[in-house]
């Protein structure tokens, strides 16, 4: 069931200051929900189909690693979006849901932006919001230095005294940053190729990296929305299966997920499971008969208590001498 609820009148929050910072979109999902990808594929939609997509300050919430948020907030339904506002919840919306409801509870901060006078550029909106602050405003993972490391394009610095919990909290947000950037080139990579052409080449040299890798990050993107994009499965998981059908990509990171499959332990098993494919590979048969012909092989089928395609393949291996 799906619950939309607002806490103050649109007319209350269309008085706001131009400069006010923006609201924060709070999204809370669970990595392994379906519907929670399916809801995140659709707030892109609508975020980028009315061109609203910087008009909020977005935090993902995985309700796994942040149960005190869940808590406080009271959030009993997934997935959950709230709209917080001068650090209160003004709207919410609870459960499985489509563009829509999406619509419908972002309506008021939407008309808002579209309906107000061109701005002078300002300067990005501190975080909002203090008590859903996540460290992550895109993505769920930036890195936030504490006050003993430093962290640079060439090094990280850390202290001899790190302690083991802190120091494998960073690692844990190191990987996610590197899996998120690279999801992030290949969405970049993808728009360009899309928007701009032939002008897309002169661009990609920026980026470092070779005009083919980008088209295969590219390539990768466009097999995989965002609603069937996997948090806990990396982007080279995903390149792994990228060039099967969508009903093949789901089950084998399903069955990558369910096992913890590390990269190359999927594409092991991928190998495999294609070597044995080839070795009972199957070759269809085509055979054009006269109605009574065929009418004389279905009853000897039957008389056998065999369908028709098992007794012919019975005679031909008898005859085969198989």
């Amino acid at each position: 069931m799906t619950t939309i609820e607002h806490t103050a009148a649109p007319e209350t929050r269309a008085r706001r200051q131009p400069g006010a910072s923006r609201p924060t979109l709070c999204f809370f999902y669970s990595p392994t929900s379906g519907p929670c990808r399916r809801a995140e594929g659709f707030l892109a939609q609508v975020l980028q189909r009315r061109q609203n997509h910087l008009s909020f300050a977005l935090q993902r919430v995985n309700c796994d690693e942040r149960p005190d948020l869940v808590e406080r907030l009271s959030i009993k339904t997934l997935p959950t979006l709230l709209v917080v506002e001068d650090r209160r919840v003004r709207a919410r919306l609870e459960g499985a849901t489509g563009c829509r409801e999406i619509e419908r509870l972002l309506a008021p901060w939407l008309d808002r932006q579209q309906g107000a006078a061109p701005a002078a550029a300002e300067p990005p909106p501190k975080a909002e919001a203090r008590a859903v602050q996540q460290p992550s405003a895109v993505g769920g993972i930036p890195l936030e230095a504490g006050p003993q490391e430093a962290y640079g394009r060439m090094a990280i610095g850390l202290p001899r005294d790190l302690a083991f919990d802190r120091w494998q909290a960073i690692g844990r947000k190191i990987c996610g940053v590197a899996d998120a950037s690279t999801w992030w080139l290949a969405d970049w990579a993808r728009f360009g190729e899309d928007r701009y052409g032939d002008r897309y080449r002169e661009a990609v040299a920026i980026t470092g990296c070779g005009h083919q890798t980008l088209r295969n990050y590219a390539w990768v993107a466009r097999r995989f929305d965002v609603s069937r994009r996997r948090d806990r499965l990396s982007f080279a998981h995903h390149a792994e299966v990228a060039a099967l059908d969508q009903d093949e990509q789901d089950a084998w990171l399903d069955r990558a997920e369910r096992h913890g499959w590390s990269r190359n332990e999927l594409r092991a098993e991928l190998r495999s499971d294609r070597a044995a494919s080839h070795e009972f590979a199957t070759e269809h048969l085509r055979l054009e008969l006269a109605p009574d012909r065929a009418e004389r092989w279905r009853h000897a089928a039957e008389a056998g208590g065999l369908e028709l395609g098992d007794w012919l393949i019975d005679v031909a291996d008898q005859a085969a001498g198989r």
